[in-house]
C-alpha cells in the first residue's frame, strides 16, 4: 500500500472517530437538557425525596422540617387545630379557621395564633418562602360591610384574602421577613374534601374542615 493511500485511510478513520464522538456528545447533551426540563417540572416533595436518597439524610430538607413541626403539633402541650403534612408543593400546615376567626369574620380572635409561636420559630430559622392561603367553604357569600364610611362587598374571595392577610400581619409582627411571605386567597376552589352529594351533619363537618388558613412552606 502506498504511503498516500495509508495516510488517506488514517485520516478517514480519524474523521469517522471524530464524528462518532461528536454524535455521542450531542446525545449526552440531549439527555442532559431532557433531565433539566424534567427537573423544572418536578414537584417539590418529589425533589426533596430524591435529594434525601442521594445524600442519605433528611438534614436541611423540607422533610426534616415537616418532622420537626409534626413533633411540635403532636407533642406536649401540642398545638390544637393544626395539621402538618408533606405535600407535593411543600410542607403544609392547615389551621382550623374556627379557632382563628368568628363565623364570616376576618379579624383574628385574641391570642388565636399565640400557640403557633414554636412552629413559627422553626420556620423562621429556615430560608424557605411562606405562602399564606385563605380557604372558605362552598356556601355562597354575598354581603356588604361598612369600612371607613364605605360599603364594601364581601364574597368568599375577599373573605379568604382578608383572613390570609390577618395571619400575615401576625407573621410580620413575629419577625418573619416580608420578602418571604406571599398572600393567596382561594375562596372555595381548593377544598380538602368534596361536598357534592353529601348532606346533613357530614356535610357540615366537611365544610368546617374546608374552612381554613394554610401555611405552605416551600
Amino acid at each position: 500500500m502506498k504511503w498516500s493511500e495509508l495516510t488517506a485511510e488514517n485520516e478517514e478513520s480519524n474523521l469517522t472517530s471524530f464524528y462518532v464522538s461528536f454524535s455521542d456528545l450531542m446525545v449526552l447533551l440531549g439527555v442532559f437538557f431532557v433531565m433539566l426540563l424534567s427537573m423544572s417540572k418536578i414537584d417539590i416533595g418529589s425533589f426533596e425525596k430524591i435529594k434525601t436518597t442521594f445524600t442519605g439524610t433528611t438534614e436541611g430538607t423540607l422533610i426534616e422540617l415537616a418532622e420537626h413541626l409534626r413533633e411540635i403539633v403532636e407533642g406536649v402541650p401540642g398545638v390544637p387545630g393544626v395539621k402538618v403534612r408533606m405535600s407535593s408543593d411543600g410542607v403544609r400546615l392547615d389551621l382550623d379557621s374556627a379557632i382563628l376567626f368568628e363565623t364570616g369574620r376576618a379579624t383574628l380572635k385574641s391570642q388565636a395564633l399565640k400557640p403557633l409561636d414554636p412552629i413559627l420559630a422553626e420556620i423562621k430559622k429556615t430560608s424557605y418562602s411562606l405562602d399564606v392561603e385563605g380557604h372558605t367553604d362552598d356556601v355562597s357569600l354575598y354581603r356588604f360591610y361598612k369600612h371607613e364610611d364605605e360599603r364594601v362587598l364581601e364574597t368568599n374571595w375577599s373573605l379568604s384574602g382578608r383572613r390570609a392577610s390577618s395571619v400575615i400581619h401576625y407573621l410580620l409582627n413575629y419577625g418573619i421577613s416580608s420578602r418571604r411571605v406571599r398572600l393567596v386567597g382561594y375562596a372555595s376552589n381548593r377544598p380538602l374534601k368534596p361536598t357534592k352529594g353529601i348532606k346533613g351533619k357530614k356535610l357540615e363537618k366537611i365544610r368546617s374542615e374546608n374552612r381554613r388558613v394554610s401555611l405552605l412552606v416551600n
